[in-house]
């Protein structure tokens, strides 16, 4: 791989936050520069990292915006009581392939880079794509994403319920599902779409009958309708490509029919870099 150092494919400068950024304005922050990850700065130092990921659990669902309006407020709470400490971070010099299998096997979307304990840069579910769209061509076999798909895929009809999709996004260890109507995809649903709907922990406590009212309703009150589909026969460089521009994490595979043919992930795309370059 050609400047296959994290330096050379981190994002920076960084956009981060202090502990005591409230929760709504980092959530602003995430939306605005469509980033999934915040790292933490205090006097100079980094002191954990919160993702989008970890806002959403607290989110307001907008399936039942009135329901809410009456629960907790969350105006008040800080990043510090939500935020991931210690994260795991690299250096400026790691090779881009190891930090591709430790997001890989951690599950995380970003790594904070250090250089003399000091926050020099990030590297990103995005730059790990870029580092695809560029580096791949290169290689004298071209690889498809037939090659990497996942043939076997978990779906679901319209009137399967979020808590069934919870639970089958959790026992298969997934995180999106295809929504079929007659053999026909006709929506997808995310591990975010859920989490985006789902109740905060703290208002669960006290309002059990709202979070079952939620949680009991259909995945077609969320589902994403606006499809972005692959070819199996496409390079993955383009799979690479569409994820940066979409800002998505997966792609329904289809065939020449526009038949659901297979799913291809980011994990797949992480996977290929540790193999091809490590």
């Amino acid at each position: 791989m050609n400047n296959g150092t994290v330096k050379n494919w981190m994002t920076s400068p960084v956009i981060t936050v202090s502990p005591e950024t409230k929760l709504t304005e980092a959530r602003r922050i995430l939306d605005d520069h469509k980033i999934r990850a915040l790292p933490v700065i205090k006097d100079d130092e980094l002191v954990g990292i919160v993702t989008r990921r970890g806002l959403l659990r607290l989110d307001l669902s907008q399936l039942d915006l009135h329901a809410w309006q009456n629960m907790v407020t969350l105006d008040e709470a800080i990043v510090n009581e939500i935020m991931s400490t210690k994260p795991l971070t690299v250096v400026p010099a790691s090779r881009v392939p190891k930090a591709a299998r430790v997001m890989l096997e951690n599950k995380i979307t970003a790594l904070p880079v250090l250089e003399n304990k000091k926050l020099v840069g990030i590297l990103t579910n995005s730059d790990l794509m870029r580092v695809i769209v560029e580096e791949f061509p290169t290689l004298k076999r071209k690889v498809i994403v037939e090659h990497l798909m996942t043939e076997e895929v978990v779906s679901i009809d319209e009137d399967t319920s979020l808590l069934e999709a919870h639970r089958l996004m959790g026992t298969m260890r997934i995180r999106s599902l295809p929504v079929m109507r007659e053999n026909q995809m006709v929506g997808l649903v995310t591990r975010t779409d859920l989490m985006s709907s789902d109740i905060s922990r703290l208002a669960a406590r006290n309002n059990q009958e709202v979070s079952l009212k939620i949680l009991t309703q259909s995945v077609e009150q969320i589902m994403t309708r606006d499809l972005i589909t692959i070819r199996a026969d496409a390079l993955v460089t383009d799979a690479a490509q569409l994820m940066i521009n979409y800002k998505i994490h997966c792609l329904p595979v289809v065939d020449a029919e526009g038949k659901l043919a297979g799913i291809i992930t980011e994990s797949d795309l992480f996977l290929l870099i540790v193999q091809k370059f490590f």
